[in-house]
């Protein structure tokens, strides 16, 4: 009997040993891009905001201009409501988040722009009957949103649900001086100019390992001098 209760004992740790290991291999964050004919290099990440996530755009629409809109949904269910925009984000389907009277986020596919899913947050207009006003819109290939809602799920697994949804200490952002995109202190990198040895902070990794330059050589996108020369001396690096 002694001897049965030690193997029980073993199996018991090693299968604790084994959950252990799987959450450690569980995704934390994610990144993506695209790439416009207009707007160019086009950015959706994702990571966790205390028991929540944040979803940044950059850049988004914002009335009449453009920037990076950080995006940060709690969780007050259990998960569920953010696995369902996952699962919206999955398929390319129309959902509805937040529900409110005077503000809103939806998630649709364009009608006018086959292939692409809009993320808005809106409000009601001034005429009860005409359209919403649009306060911010994320427009990405819906092939970019499946990616986010498949990496989502496995974020959303590893939350800390003990946390208050209230709870959240937001981490600072840089822009990344080779592609813009938002750059958090966890995941920035160093890069350094060949010939005059001058090291640039806060650049993403896609930038310092040369990707992000091969899309833009790909795609024939024409960006501005300073951001190319910190994407070739990366390059030569």
């Amino acid at each position: 009997m002694a001897g049965s209760k030690s193997r029980k004992d073993g199996k018991a740790r090693a299968s604790r040993e084994s959950r252990r290991r799987a959450a450690a291999q569980k995704p934390t964050e994610w990144f993506g891009s695209a790439v416009h004919s207009v707007q160019g290099l086009m950015h959706l990440d994702v990571r966790p905001a205390g028991n929540g996530l944040l979803i940044t755009a950059s850049p988004a629409e914002a009335g009449d201009r453009t920037e990076a809109w950080q995006l940060r949904l709690r969780n007050d269910d259990g998960g569920q409501g953010l696995r369902d925009l996952a699962a919206a984000f999955r398929t390319g389907t129309q959902h509805a988040l937040g529900g409110g009277t005077d503000r809103w986020l939806a998630f649709f596919p364009d009608p006018q722009q086959p292939g692409i899913g809009s993320l808005v947050s809106a409000r009601p207009g001034p005429d009860p009957e005409g359209p919403a006003d649009i306060l911010r819109r994320a427009d990405r290939p819906l092939t970019l949103w499946a990616e986010a809602g498949t990496a989502m799920d496995g974020i959303i697994e590893s939350l800390d649900t003990t946390l208050p949804p209230e709870q959240w200490d937001p981490e600072d952002a840089l822009v990344c001086p080779g592609c813009l995109r938002p750059v958090y202190d966890s995941t920035q990198s160093i890069g350094m100019f060949l010939g005059a040895g001058m090291p640039i902070g806060g650049l993403c990794r896609f930038c310092v390992s040369g990707q992000t330059l091969r899309t833009v050589r790909e795609a024939g996108l024409v960006i501005p001098e300073q951001q190319r020369a910190v994407l070739e001396a990366m390059a030569g690096a």
